[in-house]
């Protein structure tokens, strides 16, 4: 086993992406394997371009929900289609699990992990340790796509990517270039974080992650699907007007209704600590999946200066926290505090961002992780 080491910046990043792809000719087979949120969607979306402009073929995807989610039944799935490359786009996982095949895993979360010679790790975290300078998968695969072809104008789905994973401020690179691409779609003068999410890259996420919120990896696919038929026209995309787009329309309306009754009901139900600005709220029964941490963000859009945590659905005896802070308002580190947590309470799951984070928890333990997390804010 080696460590991806001499990472000394993005540059070097970057060519060491452009090494690993360079190794993929045309006739190749190439599975992906990508996180199913707006970010690792739009990651899948440059990469299957980038790929197609290089094979003359899209590679097969397969969405994943998280960390490590990778089943022996993909695994075999992987071994049947026998990829000459798999790639695995903002989703951990150990290269171990993936060791027969070639390729590399790109990942931005929170993690040491070795890689094996065939399979690289690759995280920009071996260089920068300031979260907020940390990049989403999505801008790194947008500037390896633009290595290879400049002239593709696929800002706008980068961009989406971007906002989900808050660093607007890092990438505003990339949202100059929506401007001088498409000036009629987006023409913000100011680029920023509340802005963008106010602007229509917020209806543009909402549009993109509610295809895992309404029909899971299926769902997931049709994202990318309808991202890669308007790639040229964002308007076509958001407006619904090619055979995927539109069924993601259908998706992103049923989700702004759950919206709706979510801004509704925490005004009644949800409990609000003065003290330290907290906000609790416990989830309603939905039929809508990661409803948690859909609610989450929009209670944080909602409520910028306080500390957002959503309490999900029943999982046997488990249950999953959703906590999400408006960064520009709160200079706070969710992951250092909840590590310190975890010296407390080490059979608790759970990271992220620096802003935005998932625990997983038993039931019993909950009241004992909020006094935590209330006496370490």
């Amino acid at each position: 086993m080696k460590w991806v080491k001499n990472l000394n910046n993005f540059t070097e990043l970057l060519n060491l992406l452009k090494d690993e792809i360079k190794n993929v000719q045309s006739g190749n087979k190439v599975c992906i394997i990508h996180h199913d949120d707006a970010d690792g969607c739009t990651s899948a979306t440059l990469m299957s371009i980038l790929l197609f402009r290089l094979t003359n073929q899209f590679p097969e995807l397969f969405p994943i929900r998280g960390p490590n989610n990778l089943s022996k039944n993909l695994l075999m799935k992987l071994k049947t289609f026998n990829p000459d490359f798999v790639f695995t786009l903002d989703v951990t996982i150990d290269p171990k699990r993936l060791g027969v095949f070639n390729g590399f895993i790109l990942d931005h979360h929170v993690q040491s992990i070795q890689s094996k010679n065939n399979m690289k790790y690759i995280n920009p975290r071996d260089f920068e340790k300031k979260d907020e300078y940390v990049p989403p998968t999505s801008y790194m695969i947008y500037k390896l796509l633009k290595v290879f072809f400049p002239e593709e104008r696929v800002s706008w789905i980068a961009a989406i990517g971007i906002t989900e994973d808050h660093r607007v401020d890092l990438c505003k690179d990339v949202f100059e270039d929506v401007k001088r691409e498409f000036g009629s779609f987006f023409h913000l003068k100011e680029i920023n974080q509340k802005s963008i999410e106010n602007s229509v890259f917020g209806e543009l996420w909402d549009m993109v992650r509610s295809g895992r919120m309404i029909k899971r990896m299926n769902g997931a696919l049709v994202v990318v699907n309808a991202l890669i038929e308007c790639k040229n026209d964002p308007g076509k995309f958001i407006n619904g007007l090619s055979t995927n787009s539109y069924v993601v329309r259908r998706f992103y309306e049923n989700i702004e209704r759950e919206n709706r009754k979510i801004l509704d009901d925490v005004k009644i139900n949800g409990k609000f600590i003065q003290d330290k600005k907290i906000l609790v709220y416990e989830a309603k029964h939905s039929n809508i999946n990661s409803i948690t941490s859909f609610a989450s963000d929009k209670l944080r859009q909602k409520y910028p200066d306080w500390i957002i945590c959503v309490i999900g659905r029943d999982k046997g005896f488990n249950v999953k926290l959703s906590i999400r802070i408006e960064q520009s308002m709160r200079n706070i580190d969710l992951v250092e505090i909840v590590n310190k947590i975890k010296k407390e309470m080490p059979t608790i799951k759970g990271g992220g961002h620096k802003s935005a984070i998932g625990v997983t928890l038993a039931k019993n333990d909950l009241n004992r992780f909020l006094e935590l997390f209330r006496g370490f804010v």
